[in-house]
């Protein structure tokens, strides 16, 4: 009896190819990474880090969450871990200006990436002052450009929190971009 119930019960999934999932997904983890991590991340180095995971915890996946949403969460957790990091590095060594290195854009004229570059700085600058979960909101919202419903599916949010913490994370960055500009407006 107990053999046949177990017989006629849906099976799991079938297991999910490493390379087709590396393939499908390599470009977004990377535009996440390159997006939530800034100017300061190798991003390279994090996606590698990013599909190592991947690569180590797949078979384990279970789809009870879409599969994009189960990367977001690893990407999330090794950007916000790399980020610790290179604050911690950075307090122990005298270097340039970490945002220094920015994701380059195509075509534009010299102008104009000077200008991108320093309200880049600018603005991931202000975001280094903004607690992760808003700032993981900001991000995808306004550089990715994803709707609040897009960022509620894959952080797990409830769309209700995706708008709080959006609000939220504008208001902190408009006080820390006045205060930066405050704070240089004297020299």
């Amino acid at each position: 009896m107990l053999t046949r119930s177990l017989e006629g019960s849906a099976s799991a999934p079938p297991p999910l190819d490493f390379h087709a999932v590396y393939r499908q997904h390599v470009q977004q983890v990377a535009r996440w990474v390159t997006r939530l991590g800034g100017p300061v991340l190798e991003v390279d180095d994090v996606v590698q880090e990013i599909f190592m995971t991947v690569y180590r915890l797949l078979s384990s996946f279970r789809g009870a969450s879409k599969l994009s949403t189960w990367l977001y969460s690893i990407t999330e957790h090794a950007v916000m871990t790399r980020r610790r990091k290179e604050r911690f590095r950075r307090m122990f060594t005298f270097s340039a200006d970490p945002y220094q290195y920015e994701v380059t854009a195509q075509g534009p004229t010299p102008l104009e990436e000077l200008e991108r570059r320093q309200s880049a700085r600018v603005l991931y600058r202000a975001l280094e002052g903004v607690a992760e979960n808003y700032r993981a909101i900001f991000i995808l919202f306004e550089i990715e450009g994803l709707s609040g419903e897009e960022i509620a599916e894959l952080t797990g949010l409830t769309l209700p929190t995706v708008w709080v913490r959006l609000s939220r994370a504008r208001k902190k960055l408009i006080a820390r971009i006045e205060k930066e500009r405050g704070s240089h407006g004297g020299e």
